[in-house]
């Protein structure tokens, strides 16, 4: 069921072993699981598996960790808090957004 949510969270960058590409990481996060036919990519796998927990910002996987909060109208923020780190808060409907998609519009009204 489709739904208004607000979350307000850090975003936590997790670091990539040496020469390790974007794929490579996907792959391990999800320990090497084999990917299903319905998935390009082991980086869109793992995203769909992660869909309300993790998004890639440049290149990078970061985890949310983040809590609810009660609100009436749309909010996309991000705020830098150091390089491994990124602070937010957004609000969406859910049934025409997902939690990726609102990361990245925050970006882009910061810009």
């Amino acid at each position: 069921m489709s739904e208004t949510v607000h979350y307000r969270g850090i975003l936590k960058m997790i670091e990539r072993y040496n020469n390790e590409t974007l794929e490579d990481q996907c792959k391990r996060l999800l320990d090497d699981k084999e990917l299903p036919s319905y998935c390009d990519s082991y980086e869109e796998f793992f995203l769909d598996e992660n869909f309300d927990k993790a998004v890639i910002i440049d290149g990078m996987i970061y985890l949310a960790e983040k809590e609810a909060v009660d609100s009436d109208s749309d909010i996309f923020k991000v705020k830098k808090i150091n390089d491994n780190e990124i602070e937010f808060e957004v609000r969406y409907y859910n049934g025409g957004c997902s939690f990726n998609e609102a990361i990245d519009e925050a970006f882009n009204n910061m810009k």
